[in-house]
């Protein structure tokens, strides 16, 4: 068993696969696996991972087009390790952060210190911008919902979870959908699980056209928008984002012609104020978009005065 598996799911980005095989390399006296979903892309993946010097072992799979949740499901099946990480394509790692996530890790326990089951720490832009918020305490116990999203720590963070566990939580699948608010792993996990979070930058992300960062998401994969929101109207939620999250299951749950959403709602007692939110939602929609009308509005009077209001050229001559 290794000590690792860095699950990275491809689709049509052979070209950035070779920057993560240099920040592998550059894991230094650590075991582990890179586990290679290629998730029917059109480009040469194949032939790009065929030619990495295998110094490591390299595990590579293709299954048709599916989305990144199914390639994640399906590399969690084939990782064989203590410790997993998700790790997209367009992402490195930094120098022996492998070291360091196993250094809070007891091999006699099989779980990192305190009795976490995941580790999480921050990534960083191309710059060496923190992405987001660091966390208020260097070394905090505690769990995706109660920390991340009580205590508003936004930004993209890197998450290793123990593989066993990881195991017991695959992605939900929806027809006609590739993907869905990868969070939702987080939150089902923190109903039971502890995390550990440390103030240490595991990698640098880039954000790259196509990818889950750029694209409006939630309006995107609307069924898995409903799922999410409804998974995330409970506590330990705090009381506020509890309404609002109701709110917006509501709204996901009409969008996509659903029946039912009373019965099928996991927090009967904060829907009524969930409906209340489901307006102010759409309200907040509605404003939004009249502000990006009003934007290219503004955008298309500018071209147009540019255009037709350009300085008159003609010389004017006076009588006598």
């Amino acid at each position: 068993m290794h000590q690792f598996s860095i699950i990275t799911p491809s689709y049509n980005r052979a070209a950035y696969l070779p920057r993560i095989y240099d920040s592998l390399c550059q894991q230094k006296d650590i075991d582990f696996e890179w586990v290679i979903i290629h998730d029917g892309s059109t480009d040469n993946t194949r032939g790009v991972v065929s030619e990495f010097p295998k110094i490591f072992e390299i595990k590579y799979a293709y299954q048709n087009n599916a989305g990144k949740p199914s390639a994640m499901n399906l590399g969690t099946q084939m990782a064989n390790s203590y410790i997993s990480v998700s790790f997209d394509s367009d992402d490195i790692l930094c120098r022996d952060v492998l070291k360091t996530v196993w250094s809070y890790f007891d091999i006699n326990t099989g779980k990192f210190e305190h009795d976490c089951v995941c580790i999480s720490g921050l990534c960083k832009y191309e710059n060496g911008d923190i992405i987001g918020k660091i966390f208020p305490y260097d070394y905090y116990i505690s769990d995706h919902i109660r920390y991340r999203h009580n205590k508003g720590l936004r930004g993209d963070k890197l998450e290793f979870v123990l593989t066993s566990v990881l195991k017991n939580y695959p992605f939900p699948i929806f027809n006609n959908e590739k993907n869905i608010a990868p969070g939702i792993l987080m939150i089902r996990m923190a109903l039971s699980h502890k995390t550990l979070y440390i103030n240490h930058v595991f990698a640098e992300k880039q954000f790259l056209p196509g990818g889950l960062s750029t694209q409006n998401y939630w309006f995107v994969y609307t069924l898995g928008s409903e799922l999410y929101y409804n998974e995330a109207s409970i506590p330990p939620y705090k009381l506020l984002l509890q309404i609002m999250h109701s709110g917006k299951y509501i709204y996901f749950a009409k969008f996509n012609g659903k029946k039912n959403i009373y019965l099928n709602a996991l927090n009967k007692h904060i829907f009524p104020l969930g409906i209340f939110y489901y307006f102010i939602f759409i309200i907040k929609l509605f404003l939004k978009k009249f502000i990006i009308m009003q934007k290219i509005n503004d955008l298309i009077k500018i071209i147009f005065i540019k255009i037709f209001s350009r300085p008159n050229n003609y010389k004017v001559f006076k009588n006598g």
